[in-house]
Formats: structure tokens, C-alpha cells, sequence
């Protein structure tokens, strides 16, 4: 017996499919987080940190709160701040984030938090530029 996808699994597949041109075409990193675990990414955020796939990249962080796993901790209050912001307050950002890499090492970034609504529900798109 099968179960059905978590209902926040299909919302973001919906977003995916919404924003694919964005995610494909874009020289930055995206991602769109919903909650732990519930976010994707596209190829070239998995290549900035090292990874040779979105797929794998989730793979990875599968089951580990996001942050833990993807941010530095003295850029993790910063990015929470923003994220907050950015789906209660509806206002960009662009924050520094350290990020770490697989296999170790950080990357310095420039990051770019905006809302979007879907389906009536506000969530923050992230794009990624190494600096």
C-alpha cells in the first residue's frame, strides 16, 4: 500500500511547476522553503554548494532541518529574521548568508528573500549569488 505525498509536497511540486522557468533559466541559486522538509531548489544552488544535482542536494538534507544542515551558524538568525519578515510583512530582503559546502568549507552569498503568493498561501523565494 502507497501513501499519498504529504499535502506540502504537492503544494511545492505545484510551485515548481509554476516557477520552472525561473528555476531552469536563472544563473542564481533558488530556493523555495516552506517548512522542515518541505523546500526545493533548483541545479544551480546544488553546484554553488557543491552538489552535482538538486536532487542530490535534497538527498543530503533529507529529514535535517534545513538551516543545520545549509547555513552557518552565524548566518542562521539573519536568515530566520528575514524569512519572518519576508512572509509576515510581505517585504524583500538581501542579506549576506554563509553557506556550507559539502565536503566541508563556507560560501560567502548575497541573498535575495522575496515573497510570493500561491493558492493563497505566502512563502519566501531565495535567490543565491556567490560573492
Amino acid at each position: 500500500m502507497t501513501s499519498a505525498p504529504h499535502p506540502h509536497e504537492e503544494f511545492l511540486q505545484q510551485i515548481q511547476e509554476e516557477f520552472a522557468e525561473i528555476l531552469a533559466q536563472t544563473s542564481q541559486g533558488v530556493y523555495i522553503y516552506l517548512d522542515d522538509p518541505h523546500w526545493i531548489c533548483n541545479d544551480r544552488l546544488a553546484t554553488i554548494l557543491g552538489y552535482t544535482s538538486a536532487d542530490e542536494l535534497r538527498k543530503a538534507w533529507s529529514g535535517s532541518p534545513f538551516l543545520d544542515l545549509s547555513v552557518a551558524a552565524d548566518s542562521q538568525q539573519r536568515v530566520v529574521d528575514a524569512y519572518m519578515n519576508v512572509v509576515n510583512a510581505k517585504v524583500a530582503s538581501v542579506i549576506p548568508v554563509t553557506w556550507k559546502k559539502k565536503g566541508g568549507g563556507t560560501m560567502k552569498t548575497q541573498t535575495i528573500l522575496a515573497p510570493i503568493s500561491y493558492k493563497g498561501t505566502v512563502v519566501a523565494i531565495h535567490f543565491v549569488t556567490p560573492i
